[in-house]
């Protein structure tokens, strides 16, 4: 059984804080994250932003989760069992869980989570992630059994994340809609207050499961879009730990006293989203000319200051599923002439792309703006803030548009979502019955190596019909004040904060 859970190993770096001889783990006081956006909602059933992952793991408790190896690691789920060929799992609950509500945490709490997440009329990203699932069982208050329809190899990775957060259902039932800003689960801190575009606070929750913790009394996340300011604001102590950081900044950042820098392989790709039911991207030989177009080394070199990896797939260097001896994705303008011609556009067209307004993304936008026009391709730019990006996005009111995703730990949560035509994340509605197979096969197969063969013809079919036009893999990092200790920096870039305090000595 141990294919069925086996995950990818990251390389990590972790920061260690000092021996607990020179510096106690001190109780108390309020720690502030500079955030690149605005979380977008506190409904993990609900969310497809990556901002909003960073809070909710400090707000809910999942069934499982991950290490600093991406190991499986016990949550609310203490022990489990894989039976019946990878179809059934069995999980036994911890016991004297409360929400912050002070409802209890049992058996039937998870199922009707996993049933929240599977109802149509909810229509949540998470019913994608967890299709495999046919039926929940409670067998006693504290054990669940989960059925398969087929065998799903990353069912234990997907629980570490949204999906694995369970909410409290006395809260649903009496916010409803409202949930999303009355937020209530079983993690190390409360929801107390959200002034949008302003300030996220969390407090202390006394009642939390895991013994002496967490040691902060608050957290306190504050959105500042522009990377300059973020950086400055960490610079001049305003915040003390801040997320995503330019690349052109980090270089400096290394060099300041009384800051920590942490640079690690992630899990992310950033990338051009074809929407493939609007002209001219419902010709897949238009999309191709898109493809042959970009220059993505020049991308890494310039806009990423050459940090990263250059993108061509959902897989990034540091997941074993990348196919590394794939090599058609380099700029090729005798390609594009021909796909053009192929697609009735000889002389080129027109579209715009929608970014958001962020300095890093503009400049990268402008790269392949000024790549394309060599091509005869006019590729306008229109930059909008992240809030109303991601909902052009998910109601699908765009040609062409630039979003990122922050990975997960199996390579499913990087393409399963976005290429099947039944994912959850699909928004630019892309289609191929021979995808679909070679998605479900890969999540079927529970030997890494037959995986890692079918996801290499995902990413060549990918490339082929170029739904996405994929740019780079961000390095991840993480700048953060040298009086905050117990921080572990992890290549998934959530910042949990139930082991960390500040020694302001």
């Amino acid at each position: 059984m141990r294919g069925w859970v086996r995950l990818v190993a990251l390389a990590i770096v972790v920061v260690a804080a000092l021996p607990a001889a020179a510096v106690a783990q001190v109780r108390g006081g309020t720690i502030r994250v500079g955030m690149d956006a605005d979380t977008t909602t506190m409904d993990p059933h609900r969310s497809t932003a990556a901002v909003d992952r960073q809070v909710y793991n400090n707000v809910y408790s999942k069934l499982v989760d991950i290490d600093a190896r991406f190991g499986i690691v016990p949550q609310l789920a203490q022990t489990w069992e894989i039976k019946g060929g990878g179809l059934v799992y069995v999980f036994k609950l911890r016991r004297g869980v409360k929400f912050h509500d002070g409802t209890e945490f049992n058996a039937d709490i998870v199922k009707w989570n996993f049933d929240r997440m599977r109802d149509p009329e909810l229509a949540s990203p998470r019913r994608s992630e967890i299709a495999p699932v046919k039926d929940v069982k409670v067998l006693d208050p504290f054990t669940v059994e989960i059925t398969l329809s087929s065998p799903f190899a990353p069912l234990l990775s997907v629980l570490t994340d949204r999906a694995g957060m369970m909410v409290s259902r006395a809260a649903v039932e009496k916010y409803k809609d409202d949930f999303a800003r009355n937020p209530v689960g079983t993690g190390p801190f409360r929801f107390v207050e959200w002034v949008k575009d302003d300030h996220l606070t969390l407090k202390r929750f006394d009642g939390y499961w895991e013994a002496g913790l967490p040691h902060l009394d608050e957290v306190v996340y504050r959105p500042i879009p522009d990377s300059s300011v973020r950086f400055t604001a960490m610079r001049t102590g305003q915040i003390d730990i801040m997320h995503q950081i330019h690349p052109k900044d980090v270089a400096t950042a290394k060099t300041e006293r009384g800051m920590k820098v942490s640079e690690i392989a992630s899990l992310w790709w950033q990338g051009i989203h074809l929407n493939n039911q609007v002209a001219p991207f419902t010709n897949k030989t238009i999309r191709q000319a898109v493809w042959y177009a970009v220059d993505r080394s020049v991308i890494q070199r310039v806009a990423y200051f050459g940090s990263g990896a250059p993108g061509w797939g959902p897989f990034p260097p540091s997941m074993w599923a990348q196919d590394r001896d794939f090599t058609d994705w380099k700029r090729d303008p005798a390609k594009v002439k021909a796909r053009l011609a192929e697609g009735g556009m000889p002389n080129g067209f027109a579209f715009t792309v929608k970014g958001w307004n962020q300095p890093t993304q503009i400049q990268e936008l402008q790269i392949v703006q000024a790549e394309l026009k060599e091509v005869g391709v006019d590729m306008k730019i229109e930059l909008l803030e992240f809030g109303k990006l991601l909902a052009d996005l998910n109601s699908h009111n765009f040609a062409a548009l630039r979003i990122g995703w922050s990975g997960r730990p199996d390579p499913d949560g990087n393409a399963h979502v976005f290429l099947h035509s039944k994912g959850g994340l699909n928004r630019v509605r892309y289609s191929n019955p021979k995808m679909d197979k070679l998605l479900d096969q890969a999540r079927s197969e529970g030997d890494q190596a037959k995986r890692k063969a079918l996801y290499a013809q995902v990413t060549r079919l990918a490339a082929e019909d170029a739904p996405y036009i994929w740019l780079h893999h961000d390095a991840e990092v993480k700048v953060w004040s040298e009086h905050v200790k117990g921080f572990e920096h992890i290549s998934d870039g959530m910042m949990r904060f139930k082991g960390v305090w500040l020694d302001k000595r």
